[in-house]
């Protein structure tokens, strides 16, 4: 028992040192919710923004209404032609307060439908019209799953690495951490936001399904009780060194860096 304690006090440490060393992506590195508002103008006379707000509401009457903080990469800014959010989690009701040079102008009361929703926001004399417009499949998302893919496996691997190491078990593990990374990330980033499960129980299923998937090919080598240790190590590892990449924003900078091959 005390051995255990040992792996898992020292696989704590190595997890924290990367979220340090690359200073503060989630189940593993996986996505957070977006919006993008594309502004059609439909003003006499032409306008531009000089700042907004996203409100976030708890009832369809947005009673209690308080602005999107900004949090780390959680934030809503504008350009010209387009808003955009992200957040570690919205509301279930928003609303658009744009100030732009004649006056201010508020939005109707929406939802989004989509984990990553778009929407066309009409400008009119009056106020802000939005409407999603989100297609099923986002191109967009690709980068950054490709991105969130690789640094995964690359801390998740390392962890695995000293793991085995200390503990004196077959490297070849390391395949079935790969092979079982390249299953259940697709899932978290695709599937599970079609149904709007959030952050924690996409954390439990990475766990879980990497612990049994390897399990399972590698019961004569390793005990379940060692394998479960291990997929929460480095699940630990990865959220972190995520949660500092997107604090940070490289994301941000890495993706639009690779959507330009896109």
């Amino acid at each position: 028992m005390k051995k255990f304690t040992k792996i898992f006090v020292l696989a704590i440490v190595i997890s924290t040192i990367f979220s340090l060393f690359i200073q503060n992506v989630s189940a593993d590195i996986g996505r957070k919710p977006s919006m993008v508002f594309n502004l059609v103008y439909e003003t006499i006379q032409p306008v531009y923004i000089v700042s907004g707000q996203q409100i976030e509401c708890d009832n369809k009457d947005c009673v209690g209404e308080r602005p999107l903080e900004n949090l780390g990469p959680q934030r809503f800014s504008c350009q010209q032609d387009s808003c955009k959010s992200m957040a570690y989690g919205y509301g279930p009701y928003h609303k658009l307060v744009i100030v732009f040079s004649d006056k201010n102008r508020e939005s109707n009361i929406f939802k989004a439908n989509s984990f990553n929703a778009i929407f066309d926001v009409r400008v009119t004399d009056s106020g802000l019209i939005v409407k999603e417009t989100t297609p099923f499949f986002l191109k967009e998302n690709i980068p950054y799953f490709l991105f969130a893919l690789i640094i995964t496996l690359i801390i998740e691997l390392i962890v695995a690495l000293i793991f085995l190491s200390f503990t004196k078990i077959s490297k070849k593990l390391l395949l079935y951490i790969v092979i079982a990374n390249l299953i259940s990330l697709p899932i978290v980033w695709f599937i599970f936001p079609l149904f709007n499960l959030n952050l924690l129980l996409s954390e439990i299923f990475a766990i879980v399904f990497e612990a049994c998937f390897i399990y399972l090919f590698n019961k004569h080598i390793i005990s379940f009780k060692k394998i479960l240790i291990l997929s929460i190590l480095i699940n630990i590892a990865s959220f972190m060194v995520g949660q500092s990449i997107s604090f940070m924003g490289l994301d941000f900078f890495i993706i639009h860096l690779t959507q330009l091959s896109f």
